[in-house]
């Protein structure tokens, strides 16, 4: 019985290797990053579901907390390019005293639509009185930006991030490390945004390392295929 002998040359087999490496442990890393991404929603539901407990130190991304302290109006952020039902506004924060401290947190009330012009902001005016708030604590990423002039001069100012590395070097005052999403009951929310905890779901990340599996599949099959038919050439 003959065998085919397979004979693929060097060139093409350089070639074969860098992709097909390549292509796998592109596949590899979105199953990973997948798993990861399920753990972070499954922690979120969890946390979403249970009773708020006073802020504290050991208090981490998700945790839902209560905090109660005094409005600070003044000193409001505006979040730009915030989209709602099809619709351009802001998300507001508000900076809230936090009872007993001198440290502050921002509040997320909601989001406000723009209104007919960029030039002239949305009302968001509010007393400086005492809050309790209920919610939970985010601490977004720095994220994609169009603008290298990332807030705006005065108050109440515009950012084009909600990135709190870069929102708590515009207070002269002590700022916790979150940002507390406040629950839609909260007596001074605006329109509920539903928060969401990933910027990908873990679905879309295991469709795309199949993506990347399948062209792995496919140069490994296309390689056999050039080494046999270059033999019989």
């Amino acid at each position: 019985m003959r065998f085919k002998k397979f004979n693929p040359g060097k060139k093409i087999t350089i070639f074969f290797i860098f992709f097909a490496t390549t292509f796998f442990l592109l596949g590899i890393w979105q199953v990973e990053r997948g798993h990861d991404k399920s753990k972070i929603i499954e922690e979120f539901n969890n946390n979403i579901k249970k009773n708020p407990s006073p802020l504290s130190e050991e208090s981490s991304k998700w945790d839902r907390v209560s905090v109660k302290g005094f409005w600070k109006g003044s000193k409001q952020i505006l979040i730009d390019n915030a989209i709602n039902t099809g619709a351009a506004g802001y998300k507001v924060l508000t900076p809230l005293k936090i009872n007993g401290t001198e440290t502050f947190i921002l509040v997320d009330r909601g989001w406000i639509s723009q209104g007919e012009s960029r030039n002239v902001l949305p009302n968001i005016e509010i007393q400086n009185e005492y809050a309790e708030v209920n919610g939970i604590l985010e601490d977004p990423e720095l994220g994609f930006v169009l603008s290298e002039n990332l807030v705006t001069s005065n108050w109440p100012k515009v950012s084009q991030t909600k990135n709190l590395e870069v929102l708590n070097k515009e207070f002269e005052e002590q700022m916790a490390p979150y940002i507390l999403v406040a629950d839609p009951t909260l007596k001074s929310s605006l329109a509920y945004m539903k928060i969401v905890p990933t910027n990908m779901t873990a679905e879309k990340h295991f469709g795309y390392a199949i993506q990347w599996f399948t062209m792995f599949i496919a140069i490994c099959l296309m390689y056999l295929w050039i080494g046999f038919k270059k033999n019989e050439e």
